[in-house]
């Protein structure tokens, strides 16, 4: 009976024990089967966000890139829209008009682009969409200038119909800011070119031009602070631009001596610059000089000074450089404020017109003076920004109508 008992007590405990092993074997399951679904739901979440994520971010481009593409083509239409009125001008000028704007002081070779010397269809806008500009605060017109309307302003613009179809001329997204100037305004460096190998330097119309433009009081004590030698300065521009390999400055010697102690070195060029920023790669010109002077050079001109559209810096430096002797600051300075007195009423028809004013006024002038300026232009250039929301394109185009009708593109550069 005894051994019967412990029989049946060994049973029901192995059963017991055996019983909690099973429910806990599926309990186990469970837990890890709750686990892989939580994980695959994870997975699935990760997957899903990482798709809509890329969708946003190839939509986000797509759109970036067609606002770019918009933004360059409005940008192209500044370029074209100037190309247009200087082939106009050109034309204007050949003609018989001429002769009767002359007449009246207007030189028609220069009189259409110069009354147009900026574009914007934010004053376009205004203009079109009935908005009272004469009421309008000066820091609403300069947003204007730079194509920001308000958005009344921009659907009124776009709403009225246009002669030639059902869609307004003005119809459309984003803005274009352009604006244009004469490279005959600016001191030609590439003059130098043809600079003989005996010249002196200080009797070279560019290399008097240059010396002119950095004299005046303000700028005697900037090159004295700075222990630069200005003839020096224009010596290196001279010897980057011409054929041979010796310094024509105040200091002898070869000239890519300058550059071999570059880092890394290099040797001057002896050809024509091709960009304005090349000339910061000259001995002495980067940085401050450049700053301070670079606005009023170029290296596409044909070397002669527009005496009607230069500014006054450039003005300063002609003065300078051919009324003899070297006149003051005060007497050119005098000189300058009578120019622009005359210059808003009429414009200087040619070079001997432009001598005898200046004699008229008390000056002596260089005979020099008439080979070294001009009073139209032919070379200009235009800079263009087509604005979409974020994207923005700027084109800065160089056209020279020297010898073609339509102008040729002598630069291209979009950013």
């Amino acid at each position: 009976m005894a051994g019967l008992m412990r029989s049946i007590w060994v049973s029901l405990t192995r059963r017991r024990r055996f019983g909690r092993g099973s429910r806990a074997g599926r309990s186990s399951r469970s837990g890890v089967a709750l686990l892989i679904v939580i994980a695959g739901i994870l997975l699935m979440t990760v997957l899903v966000s990482e798709i809509a994520y890329g969708s946003q971010v190839r939509l986000k481009s797509a759109a970036h890139q067609r606002d770019e593409a918009q933004a360059y083509w409005l940008a192209q239409s500044g370029v074209k829209i100037y190309q247009l009125i200087l082939v106009a001008n050109k034309q204007l000028a050949n003609s018989g008009m001429a002769d009767y704007g002359a007449a009246f002081g207007v030189n028609m070779g220069d009189a259409l682009w110069q009354a147009v010397p900026f574009l914007s269809t934010g004053i376009l806008r205004m203009v079109f969409g009935g908005a009272d500009i004469e009421d309008m605060e000066q820091d609403e017109l300069a947003a204007a200038a730079m194509g920001q309307v308000d958005d009344e302003v921009a659907e009124d613009s776009r709403e009225e119909t246009s002669v030639f179809s059902d869609r307004n001329w003005l119809d459309f997204d984003g803005d274009l800011v352009a604006e244009i100037v004469d490279e005959e305004s600016r001191i030609g460096l590439n003059a130098f070119s043809t600079r003989s190998q005996t010249a002196v330097l200080q009797e070279e119309a560019t290399a008097m031009q240059l010396y002119g433009l950095m004299s005046g009081t303000d700028n005697d004590q900037w090159f004295h602070d700075r222990n630069v030698d200005r003839w020096e300065l224009i010596g290196n521009v001279a010897d980057w631009v011409d054929v041979d390999t010796m310094r024509s400055g105040p200091r002898s010697g070869y000239e890519d001596d300058l550059y071999n102690r570059m880092e890394p070195p290099y040797l001057s060029k002896n050809a024509t610059f091709e960009s304005l920023e090349e000339v910061q790669l000259v001995d002495g010109w980067a940085d401050e000089v450049y700053d301070r002077f670079g606005d009023s050079l170029t290296v596409w001109a044909n070397g002669k000074i527009n005496i009607n559209t230069a500014d006054r810096a450039v003005m300063f430096g002609l003065l300078k450089a051919y009324l003899t002797p070297t006149p003051s600051d005060d007497f050119v300075n005098q000189l300058l404020e009578m120019l622009d007195e005359y210059k808003l009423l009429t414009s200087f028809q040619n070079s001997s017109s432009f001598v005898s004013y200046l004699e008229n006024q008390g000056a002596s002038v260089s005979e020099d003076m008439e080979k070294a300026i001009t009073t139209s232009s032919s070379v200009f250039r235009i800079t263009s920004s087509g604005v979409v929301d974020d994207a923005v394109v700027t084109i800065t185009a160089i056209l020279d109508f020297t010898s073609a009708d339509t102008g040729k593109i002598a630069y291209w550069r979009m950013d």
